[in-house]
């Protein structure tokens, strides 16, 4: 009985590592210790903006995450996490998504997206207590009178382009920001709404998005869903992201300083 159990255990512990070992064979080209010395004031499940991913990625699989996707092979640029808990009958999952450089494997922007895995079930409650949870973590989303003191705009509705004319960033984060929200214009008539509570609520196309912004919006948390009278909000789920367009500069220039090697060429 005891040689059976030992066979077991020798069968089982190769097979753990050659699990690990497929999911992470694109990552582990990086190395686990370079570090950007730069991080986002924000954290999504405990990992920020120029994080290494390597880490971050078995520092997740530690905590019951379930290494689903790394897309690209060994030039991969996003790996997906999922955790799972039981929800009524069905499922919630939680797909956390790092997207990193491919050169050097920095996390360079961060999304958590909630769904339930049956369709059957109303997804509402699980976006009312992300909202819920969000303010708790990050504190209260833009307000609808900050968007209105920025634009000078008294209307009950203020048009995102407004917005977008009055972001008062400099230097290289200008126009990453800018195309951040450029990019949300899906309509000329895509406007912010103030909720019942005051915040700011941005109504784009059938989605709608509140935001959380550090230092003039350097750094941005959204929380993004399908509108509820979309029909489209159970399939599509509700996004949590985080971004940080400074980080974003930093990697993007990020040298590592190698001795160039000698090439020795013959004919």
């Amino acid at each position: 009985m005891l040689r059976s159990i030992c066979l077991a255990c020798i069968f089982l512990v190769p097979n753990v590592f050659a699990q690990d070992d497929k999911n992470l064979s694109s990552l582990t080209r990086f190395d686990a210790s370079l570090n950007l010395n730069a991080h986002s004031q924000m954290d999504i499940r405990d990992v920020k903006i120029g994080d290494n991913v390597l880490g971050q990625t078995l520092n997740l699989i530690n905590k019951n995450g379930e290494v689903q996707y790394i897309s690209g092979g060994n030039r991969s640029d996003k790996v997906d996490i999922v955790f799972k808990q039981p929800y009524l009958e069905s499922e919630l999952l939680q797909n956390l998504s790092l997207l990193f450089d491919k050169d050097l494997g920095f996390v360079h922007q961060i999304s958590l997206t909630y769904r339930i895995a049956s369709r059957y079930l109303d997804i509402l409650p699980v976006y009312n207590k992300t909202v819920e949870q969000a303010i708790a973590k990050y504190g209260e989303p833009m307000s609808f009178k900050q968007v209105q003191d920025m634009t000078q705009d008294k209307d009950d509705e203020v048009r995102l382009s407004a917005f977008v004319n009055k972001l008062t960033n400099k230097g290289e984060t200008a126009e990453l920001v800018k195309d951040y929200f450029d990019y949300l214009q899906v309509t000329p008539k895509t406007h912010f709404v103030e909720t019942e509570q005051g915040h700011a609520l941005l109504l784009t196309g059938f989605r709608q998005c509140y935001f959380w912004p550090v230092d003039d919006f350097e750094e941005l948390l959204s929380l993004c869903s399908f509108q509820p009278s979309s029909g489209n909000m159970k399939g599509q789920g509700i996004t949590l992201t985080l971004r940080n367009f400074a980080i974003q500069n930093k990697i993007a220039n990020f040298e590592i300083r190698k001795a160039q090697p000698d090439i020795e060429i013959t004919f």
